[in-house]
């Protein structure tokens, strides 16, 4: 029986993919061609490497318990457990109070006690990771249990009426003694776009996802936009001047691809100019990103959500965020200045508690095909050399493994293709 069913899935996965899939944020031309070089075993043995890992993700994620945001321990401000809660991470109990409030900031200090099952922060990323490695796996494979598992999990997050979250992020990285959400906690919704929107594409034609399915996910995502362009809360983080505003404008567009209002996306477009503007200095370096105490992070973090934003632009015609320019710097002069330091031996001129330099590649990779170049090419290409004698490793950092899934699977270095 499970013969028939996996061949009923690659019969369907051919025929439903025999172009390529359209995807926000992921590449469907490239991983058509990726997948074809799998099937056929002429895949080069890092992309393999990387399927690999995806299918152990996936593989685990098969045996997980559907989550869902009524699991936690915490009870919102609403009184109901259907409305998402999070704790915002840099924020701790105050040690000169008796009873810890209010909470204080300690900037890139993560407090556990943001990170745990009580509220819904840690279970929200979990949830959008899985739910793509599970896409990504039928796509893939065309194995029907990785499309079925998906849109259960789908299922109990969005759409059943007793395990469903409510549209809306209202209760988000809250301040205990502070305040019961801000609008920085829109940030925790990217995933909403970057994740779950091209696994919804990838899942729309696999078997058991039905029209009342497609209906229902569209109806929460509707409501969740109107949230995001109309509540106070998300107006605040659109209107931040750092990375939380250039997240703003990259959830709002992704989710408005999906839900086909291009008017939407051109909005955040404007919107990312004036980012862009603000942020970024004609040397490249980015002010706001560079006073915080994870300064690299941050300076690569605001770039990811303007690349994004930058090809999702150009694939739905929305404009040209790449070439971007006032009197201040550009995405590209940004880009340009971030690369050298996709090598661990260049120093980091800036106060800073992490790096995870192989971060940047996928980027940089990004840049060059989405503007047919090889601008980046050498920082790229040495990345290559050094990872090819220190290949992925479950020791390895999540952040370094999931830069080389992208990297080998969903991209392909232009040497490989």
């Amino acid at each position: 029986m499970r013969l028939i069913w996996l061949l009923a899935g690659l019969l369907m996965t051919a025929t439903c993919h025999a172009k390529a899939v359209s995807l926000a944020f992921l590449s469907g031309e490239e991983m058509q061609q990726t997948r074809t070089a799998l099937q056929n075993h002429q895949a080069a043995p890092q992309t393999e490497q990387a399927w690999q890992q995806l299918k152990q993700a996936a593989d685990r994620a098969l045996n997980q318990p559907n989550p869902s945001v009524t699991q936690k321990g915490m009870l919102p401000p609403s009184g109901s457990r259907h409305d998402y809660l999070s704790l915002s991470a840099y924020w701790w109990p105050n040690p000169d109070k008796p009873n810890g409030l209010p909470w204080v900031r300690r900037d890139g200090e993560v407090n556990p006690a943001s990170k745990n099952d009580q509220s819904d922060g840690v279970r929200l990323a979990r949830f959008t990771a899985d739910v793509q490695a599970l896409a990504l796996a039928w796509y893939f494979s065309g194995d029907t249990r990785y499309a079925a598992k998906a849109q259960s999990m789908i299922r109990s997050w969005f759409i059943d009426p007793t395990t469903r979250m409510n549209p809306n992020l209202n209760y988000a990285q809250g301040v205990p003694g502070k305040a019961e959400g801000r609008h920085t906690g829109v940030l925790d919704g990217r995933y909403f776009a970057t994740r779950i929107v091209d696994a919804l594409q990838l899942l729309q034609d696999s078997p058991g996802w039905h029209p009342q399915d497609q209906a229902a996910i569209h109806a929460w995502f509707s409501d969740y936009l109107g949230w995001l362009l109309h509540s106070q809360l998300a107006q605040g983080e659109r209107d931040a001047p750092n990375n939380h505003g250039s997240w703003y404008a990259a959830q709002v567009a992704g989710i408005a691809w999906y839900l086909h209002q291009p008017q939407v996306i051109k909005q955040m477009v404007v919107l990312a100019q004036d980012k862009i503007a603000g942020q970024i200095r004609a040397d490249g370096t980015q002010p706001m990103e560079l006073v915080r105490t994870r300064s690299f992070h941050y300076s690569y973090f605001n770039l990811q959500a303007l690349t994004s934003l930058a090809q999702l632009a150009q694939r739905s015609g929305a404009g040209d965020l790449w070439h971007y320019q006032q009197q201040s710097g550009s995405l590209l002069s940004a880009l340009n200045y971030m690369a050298p330091f996709s090598d661990d031996s260049k120093t980091w001129p800036w106060k800073n508690r992490d790096r995870v330099s192989l971060r940047l590649i996928p980027l940089l990779s990004l840049t060059d095909r989405s503007l047919n170049s090889d601008r980046f090419q050498p920082w790229i290409h040495r990345a290559i050399e050094t990872q090819s004698t220190a290949p992925i490793s479950p020791a390895a950092r999540g952040a370094e493994r999931e830069a080389l899934r992208d990297l080998w699977l969903l991209s392909r270095p232009p040497t490989y293709r």
